[in-house]
């Protein structure tokens, strides 16, 4: 028993320099389904649930096999996105110039205190891009660097 446990272990860490750690369970999982292993060794010897050897089987027995490769994208939601619709009707008003403003009213509306840098990742992800304003120089400005940039070479 011990042995086989060893070799697993092995199995599994060069697998892993080459596939994330659930691809090679996957991969385990299907070869030993494969060659009618018992359900609950597998479970034990790779550490999977009931419930995952028989997603994995259902899914090696369907014509979709080839989900087995596949990982789904789990994305942890943000809490923003509750109040998608009220932060972005007010930002279409167009009262908020500024990231510190609109901070200011995401904490007012929603009561969640967010940074700057968060908010700006928030509006770029939902389609929003900021406005690249500089400094104009004014009229005064301009005469001062004709008389500055008619003596250089």
């Amino acid at each position: 028993m011990e042995r086989s446990n060893v070799r697993v272990q092995r199995i599994i860490g060069l697998l892993s320099s080459f596939l994330c750690l659930t691809l090679v369970k996957r991969i385990l999982c299907v070869i030993l389904l494969a060659f009618e292993v018992d359900a609950e060794k597998i479970c034990c010897e790779l550490g999977l649930s009931q419930k995952s050897v028989k997603k994995y089987e259902a899914m090696l027995d369907s014509e979709d096999y080839g989900r087995l490769l596949h990982m789904g994208e789990h994305k942890r939601a943000s809490d923003l996105d509750d109040y998608k619709e009220a932060i972005f009707k007010e930002l279409d008003n167009g009262a908020y110039s500024t990231l510190r403003e609109i901070a200011v009213m995401i904490e007012e509306k929603t009561g969640l205190k967010r940074s700057r840098n968060r908010i700006q990742i928030f509006l770029k992800k939902n389609g929003y891009r900021p406005l690249k304003v500089g400094f104009f120089p004014c009229e005064s400005g301009w005469r001062k660097t004709t008389g500055v940039l008619s003596k250089n070479p």
